[in-house]
């Protein structure tokens, strides 16, 4: 039950948010590909190492997994009283609610994104949006290929397109 609840809640902002925001990329005029490709690695990973344990909203994950776990627990001990099974499920569906996952999650992603962020910023990005054609020439770029990521390097460095779509 557990690791069903875990999975939703890493899925639910996921799914709700992606249709509703803009494509964005970050970009540097004149900058290389290869320190292009380096930053993007190095910035990516302050985010990903960043410690989120002491964050509100980790703790509040922890405190209702706790609470559910328990619940769990108690399940195995109604030697099949329907009724406690359902008061348990109940409160286990409050737990939940309470906890409200898309908005956790929201937090949590906020952080790492400004991480990120504020790494690319400190080398020296900004950040663009793409417009409806590189966004639709993007579509068709294999995700990892090479040939998006010069496509990118090419919208990111040209200091055109970066005064025209600055954010």
């Amino acid at each position: 039950m557990l690791r069903c609840l875990t999975a939703v809640l890493v899925l639910l902002p996921v799914a709700v948010g992606a249709a509703e925001r803009p494509t964005l990329s970050w970009g540097k005029p004149g900058v290389t590909l290869e320190t292009y490709r380096a930053d993007a690695v190095e910035c990516g990973r302050e985010g990903y190492y960043l410690d989120i344990s002491n964050t509100d909203a980790a703790k509040v994950f922890k405190d209702a997994s706790r609470q559910l776990e328990n619940n769990e627990a108690s399940l195995g001990m109604t030697g099949g009283n329907l009724d406690r099974a359902m008061q348990i499920a109940n409160d286990s569906g409050r737990i939940v609610e309470r906890t409200r996952p898309a908005e956790r999650m929201k937090q949590v992603r906020t952080l790492l994104q400004d991480t990120v962020a504020g790494c690319l910023r400190a080398r020296g990005y900004s950040q663009f949006q793409l417009t409806h054609a590189q966004r639709q020439y993007l579509k068709g770029l294999k995700p990892g290929s090479l040939e998006r990521h010069a496509y990118l390097h090419g919208l990111a460095s040209n200091p055109a397109i970066l005064a025209a779509q600055h954010l």
